[in-house]
């Protein structure tokens, strides 16, 4: 059923273009969204014109598109680098994904994702500056500074990242690049928790486990969860989640 929305975003997106008024970047990114589930030729060719009008949203929604085809990953790229080169911080975390991912057709390249995700997370991506700490921890496009990978951790976290939280949390309980500190261990462990990152609640009852003593009344699923949050205590660095 998704005809009627597709014609519904057509027909405004026409009305706005016949108007003379640039669309907005929620209409271009409803467009986007069409064109990425529907392959609508209405709305690829719509994208398209806007991208050429020269809109870094509809360049950044385009690139996404043809980063769905093998065939148009050139062109994917080149529409990517033209919208992260006008300042759109989604097109720039793409890209550097690309470049840290090797997709798209291009190599392996660190110091490009680096430049990229730092675009991007200057302009609180944060996801862009999760990345940034896991480049900076395993010293991929910098040299390897837990420090650093902790301060983006910090961006990230203060950003709403529940899973930077978490792992902010662990480096102030560990003093892992950053002098230990319980009460924000406890702090962002606690944030981690109530942006419902399941690692974070499990870590969380263990703690509150502890602080009960002995006595603590806890199901057998809880006991369960905290076996599972103590097997997973450690920092988990897989990438963006």
């Amino acid at each position: 059923m998704r005809w009627p929305a597709l014609l519904v975003v057509l027909l405004l997106s026409a009305c706005v273009e016949q108007a003379g008024v640039p669309p907005s970047s929620a209409q271009v990114e409803s467009v986007g969204m069409q064109a990425l589930q529907s392959r609508q030729p209405g709305a690829i060719e719509m994208l398209e014109r806007w991208a050429h009008g020269g809109s870094a949203v509809a360049q950044r929604e385009l690139g996404l598109v043809r980063a769905q085809t093998p065939a148009t990953h050139t062109d994917a790229v080149n529409w990517l680098d033209r919208a992260a080169r006008a300042g759109d911080a989604r097109a720039q975390f793409h890209l550097a994904k690309a470049f840290h991912e090797a997709r798209l057709g291009l190599k392996q390249d660190h110091v490009q994702a680096w430049f990229w995700f730092e675009a991007a997370a200057r302009q609180n991506d944060r996801e862009a500056s999760f990345m940034l700490a896991r480049l900076a921890r395993y010293g991929q496009g910098v040299a390897p500074n837990l420090e650093l990978a902790v301060h983006w951790l910090q961006e990230s976290s203060r950003q709403g990242n529940p899973q930077a939280m978490f792992l902010l949390s662990n480096a102030y309980a560990a003093g892992d690049g950053v002098r230990a500190d319980a009460t924000q261990a406890r702090y962002w462990l606690t944030m981690a928790a109530e942006g419902d990152y399941g690692v974070a609640i499990q870590a969380l009852a263990v703690e509150l486990d502890g602080a009960g003593g002995a006595d603590s009344d806890l199901s057998k699923e809880s006991r369960d969860l905290i076996k599972e949050a103590t097997e997973h205590r450690l920092m988990r660095w897989n990438g963006y989640q």
